[in-house]
């Protein structure tokens, strides 16, 4: 079996709706306005007519697909190594094409890429509600987190609106966002506070710290991307003046990169994302290098989610003992699918395959233009 070629899909579907809209602005958008969904696809097509497919796609992914034509795709280390090798730092191509190539493999051998990784650890893992999309207004947000509960699911994450920009009037709108989320949930519940959202690339490590500091009472579970991303030193900074878990590297590519969050100490969960990070070859290798550092691997998984949890799957849960699930993005990004994998009762099960498991449904594309 040979590839014969790469093709890179944009597609456009009817207006979102349901849990697919977003109560805040967010991307250019205005809170609760339904624009089409609107994704990018990437295929790997072969001489026997199997495809592998992916989430995600670029201009450069297809320039780098050429890379494969003619290359045998079960070869999947070998290509990696070719890919990465030629685009350098570049790595996001090559981690889309690595994840349509581990789908290929699946469809090839008709077995879902956990599978092939080494076979399932367990039978279910535990997943936490990611509320991006939800308002952040404290008294919505804590109902939100009650509905939320009662599905089954033991920890939600909510992303913080405001940032150092916003002074004292901000700090005292996050912590009052995560204090009526703990009041209505109770000491039990899980809760991960993200700072993404609110632009941490204002923060200084002084408010950082102040921030965490007012946090500490309500028992986060981890606080996330609470810095700008490359500032590994205020991190470090930051981890020696809190007692809440530092949670970040999903800007961080390549268990090379990685391994400099490892080794500064600083984080005690990290979050490459598969479609960024350099694909389940990748990670897999991460994995391997955050259980020897005692660190959690939990992956930024929104547009990733159903490649993710293959990876997981086959990984022990000492070092991935959970995995995110984005209420809202989910319901957009997995739209295209013919069908829609998502946790039951709070926990993921066993992912269908072969491959990832997923396929375009024709039916829901309203217009396709291929780069």
């Amino acid at each position: 079996m040979k590839i014969t070629n790469v093709r890179v899909l944009q597609l456009e579907g009817r207006p979102r709706s349901g849990l697919a809209l977003y109560e805040i602005a967010r991307g250019g958008r205005a809170a609760g306005e339904a624009t089409p969904h609107r994704w990018t696809f990437t295929e790997i097509e072969t001489d026997e007519g199997l495809v592998g497919l992916t989430h995600g796609g670029s201009a450069d992914v297809k320039a780098a697909g050429r890379l494969l034509i003619g290359e045998d795709p079960t070869r999947i280390e070998y290509l990696w190594e070719k890919l990465y090798g030629t685009l350098r730092p570049n790595v996001r191509p090559v981690a889309l094409l690595d994840l349509a190539l581990w789908d290929l493999l699946g469809k090839i051998e008709n077995k879902p890429v956990y599978k092939l990784l080494g076979g399932p650890t367990r039978e279910r893992i535990p997943a936490y509600a990611a509320m991006l999309g939800f308002s952040t207004e404290p008294e919505a947000a804590a109902r939100a987190s009650v509905e939320y509960i009662q599905k089954g699911f033991s920890a939600v994450k909510w992303y913080l609106p405001c940032n150092a920009l916003d002074g004292k009037a901000g700090i005292e709108r996050n912590v009052a966002l995560i204090r009526a989320v703990r009041e209505a949930v109770g000491p039990d519940v899980w809760i991960m506070v993200d700072w993404l959202l609110s632009n941490p690339r204002a923060n200084s490590v002084l408010y950082a710290i102040e921030l965490a500091r007012r946090l500490e009472p309500f028992n986060p579970t981890w606080i996330e991307e609470p810095l700008p991303f490359d500032d590994l030193d205020s991190h470090v900074k930051l981890a020696r003046s809190t007692r809440i878990p530092l949670a970040f590297g999903e800007h961080f590519y390549t268990r090379w990169q990685i391994k400099q969050i490892l080794d500064s100490g600083a984080a005690t969960v990290i979050q490459p994302d598969p479609n960024a990070a350099g694909g389940i070859t990748e990670m897999r290798r991460i994995a391997a290098l955050a259980s020897t550092y005692g660190v959690i691997l939990v992956p930024h998984a929104n547009e990733s989610s159903r490649n993710a949890l293959h990876l997981l799957f086959a990984q022990p849960s000492s070092t991935c003992p959970l995995a995110e699930w984005g209420v809202r993005i989910n319901h957009d990004v997995q739209y295209f699918w013919k069908d829609f994998y998502g946790p039951k009762d709070g926990y993921f099960e066993l992912p269908n395959g072969p491959g990832f498991g997923y396929e375009l449904d024709p039916e829901k594309i309203v217009s396709q233009v291929e780069l």
